[in-house]
């Protein structure tokens, strides 16, 4: 605010009881309170003020010169928005099928804990695990691996739009399987239920199983204790994962969350490059309407070159 012509300025207090007053004050009254140049008050009467008096033109004064010599625009604080949680089989993508095609996606799953960032195409044997890279606001990007049945084809570049608890969408740019876009990877409901161990421990002869890495036989089998360790029970007889055994592992629920973190470590595999520590995320989701916590663990496990993944189900006594 720059200095008046007018000699004067004159200040309403609203009391508490209703009552209004008109003060004309003494420049010498608040002159720390308010640079010399900024306003001029009237000379002409000296007020002695109350307490309260005091505290109300104070905060009126500074309020003013706050508002006139405020140096830009008051904008809030940018809340990010947060993806966490699991995103179910009905989510959709069009990508290059790798001949200058366009391959439509419509099970696109997906997972995201802290800055890991998977998706899923179970029927086409895809994977896009990587890292979130920035989130500002609703918009965030992504670097991931993209893989099918088992192996590394390229990195991408993801960057979209996340809507929280509802859904994400994004393009992705790179080669072949890595260029396209998510239309929708949609939150589940699911993500109510609270990770457990309770919810993915085998009892008696069960095994977690699925066909992996392109495999058409039964495929991987493993067994998740009651402490969260993972031991083997049969290895794949085809595929990537050819004659892979799950040497070790665990699984934890994330805290707060619908999903787990696990490492898994694979020995005897066929291709000795395929050996090695494995890591990732699982959620459980639903088949059958008669598993309440889920039947189905959505499991993605990767390393350099290598991803395994499937939708693994539960068997008894294979």
């Amino acid at each position: 605010m720059t200095a008046r012509s007018s000699p004067e300025i004159v200040i309403n207090f609203r009391y508490f009881l209703g009552q209004t007053s008109e003060y004309e004050v003494n420049p010498s009254v608040i002159e720390h309170l308010i640079y010399k140049d900024t306003i001029m008050i009237s000379p002409r009467l000296n007020i002695r003020f109350n307490p309260l008096l005091m505290m109300l033109l104070a905060l009126f004064m500074l309020t003013v010169q706050g508002c006139f010599h405020s140096g830009g625009g008051g904008g809030g604080t940018v809340t990010n928005a947060d993806p966490t949680g699991y995103y179910n089989v009905l989510g959709k993508a069009s990508v290059d099928n790798g001949n200058s095609e366009t391959l439509v996606i419509e099970d696109l799953q997906g997972m995201v804990s802290g800055d890991r960032f998977i998706a899923i195409s179970d029927a086409n044997g895809l994977v896009y695990d990587g890292k979130i890279t920035d989130i500002t606001g609703n918009d965030f990007s992504a670097a991931v691996s993209v893989f099918q049945n088992g192996i590394f084809l390229s990195t991408a570049t993801l960057t979209g739009m996340i809507t929280e608890g509802a859904k994400i969408t994004g393009t992705l740019t790179g080669n072949e399987q890595g260029n396209g876009t998510i239309n929708e990877l949609l939150y589940a409901l699911s993500n109510d239920t609270v990770a457990a161990l309770s919810n993915v421990q085998n009892n008696g002869s069960e095994r977690w199983f699925d066909r992996v890495g392109g495999g058409n036989a039964i495929g991987l089998g493993f067994i998740v204790e009651v402490t969260g360790n993972i031991t083997h029970a049969f290895s794949a007889t085809d595929g990537v994962f050819d004659q892979c055994a799950v040497e070790a592992g665990t699984i934890s629920p994330s805290v707060g969350t619908s999903l787990y973190s696990l490492n898994m470590m694979l020995s005897n595999c066929n291709d000795p490059d395929v050996n090695g520590g494995y890591s990732g995320l699982a959620s459980m989701r639903t088949e059958s309407t008669e598993s309440p916590v889920g039947d189905r663990l959505v499991l993605v496990v990767s390393k350099a070159n290598f991803s395994l993944q499937g939708e693994f189900k539960i068997s008894d006594g294979l």
